[in-house]
């Protein structure tokens, strides 16, 4: 099955997720009679770091990505996402040659093609990755930074089957980042992060793989201790902007 895969996530972190435990995304595959996999203390322990800050946190961060097929690319795109918990959410997204932009204030969430000067409103789902992952469904892309929040949850967890390996330090964009490669005992799946060598171990950048889908590769930039205004979350239509149902919404997926 060929897999459309956003940024975002997110998080990655779409999106992707996002980010909050009370939202796991599907976890790696993994055999029904699989053992518990061996994760090593110092992977385990900078997973709970990350997973920690993800659940108590305001998070702003930018992504970058790119999916390809035998060497191929696909499509590539980038996003800026604000996420506030529990369903408080702004993405602003570029999807090969298109432009969205994803707001929620908690009680109204709000769907806009700025190119075509249209938006759609509706009632706010209840968590940041439901809101987000309502855009990805109607757009028919999956965000496999969202899938990677709850593959931490599930390194964090001691999922059976679940296996996280570190080798090494390597310098990303100019930080020195601790790569990990996450897998399940089928090896269907694979995720291969490199995450920050700090105390808060936030994403350098992220590679997924599936032995059905496209490879896709994120590239991130975080905003330590960000502060959101009462109109962060908020979305005012443009003057000119027409409101429309979701169904004539023009929601296209990048080619």
């Amino acid at each position: 099955m060929l897999q459309r895969s956003l940024l975002y996530p997110i998080a990655a972190w779409a999106l992707a997720t996002a980010c909050l435990a009370e939202e796991p995304s599907a976890p790696v595959k993994v055999a029904d009679n699989a053992k518990t996999a061996a994760t090593s203390n110092e992977a385990l322990a900078t997973f709970q770091r990350l997973s920690a800050y993800l659940q108590s946190n305001p998070l702003d961060f930018e992504t970058t990505f790119n999916a390809t097929s035998d060497g191929n690319e696909l499509y590539r795109g980038a996003g800026h996402f604000l996420l506030r918990r529990p369903n408080q959410l702004r993405a602003d997204l570029t999807l090969g040659q298109n432009t969205y932009v994803v707001v929620s204030d908690g009680t109204v969430m709000t769907i806009a093609n700025p190119q075509q000067k249209q938006y759609s409103q509706t009632n706010a789902p209840a968590t940041i990755s439901a809101a987000f992952g309502f855009f990805t469904g109607e757009i028919g892309i999956d965000s496999q930074v969202l899938n990677f929040l709850g593959v931490v949850d599930a390194v964090v967890s001691g999922s059976d089957g679940v296996k996280a390996t570190v080798s090494g330090t390597e310098n990303i964009g100019g930080r020195q980042c601790e790569k990990f490669t996450v897998t399940g005992s089928m090896g269907d799946d694979t995720w291969i992060a490199w995450l920050e060598k700090k105390d808060t171990p936030l994403l350098c950048k992220l590679v997924y793989r599936s032995v059905d889908g496209p490879a896709q590769t994120n590239d991130f930039r975080w905003t330590a201790s960000p502060t959101f205004t009462a109109t962060t979350f908020v979305y005012t239509p443009p003057e000119g902007a027409n409101k429309v149902d979701i169904g004539t919404l023009d929601l296209a997926a990048p080619e």
